[in-house]
């Protein structure tokens, strides 16, 4: 009997940890879309790594955070986002976290990808990828 009970609490308590863990990742998944959203690339840098890995339209390199806020406020400068919206999710072999949905702006649809990674500070955004889509 004493048994049943400590796997009882063992399993609550992994099963809390595991959704707290799901709840921070939700969280910044949706701080990420909403920075991306309003074009608001110094939002968007913070929860970037310290060098991440960033494609956008005619680049595609690592790049640090500074250099990151930059790229993406010269990209949204030049199309203005409407809205990002998230059509498939997901979690690779290495157990990140990637987002994959389309960004329409007033120049044009955009494919948008983003993976986050659990940092020691919560998760991160390690890769970010804004293809050409659509023209307007």
């Amino acid at each position: 009997m004493r048994y049943s009970i400590l796997i009882r609490a063992a399993l609550a308590a992994i099963l809390m940890v595991a959704f707290t863990g799901l709840r921070a990742q939700k969280e910044v998944k949706d701080q990420v879309v909403q920075a991306i959203n309003r074009g608001n690339a110094p939002a968007l840098a913070k929860y970037m790594v310290a060098n991440v890995d960033m494609t956008l339209p005619g680049s595609s390199d690592y790049y640090s955070k500074a250099q990151a806020e930059q790229m993406l406020r010269k990209f949204f400068d030049e199309h203005q986002p409407k809205a990002l919206t998230i059509a498939h999710e997901g979690t690779n072999r290495s157990g990140d976290c990637y987002y994959i949905g389309d960004l329409a702006t007033g120049k044009g649809d955009f494919r948008v990808t983003f993976f986050l990674k659990k940092g020691e500070e919560g998760f991160v955004v390690k890769q970010l990828r804004i293809e050409t889509g659509r023209e307007r």
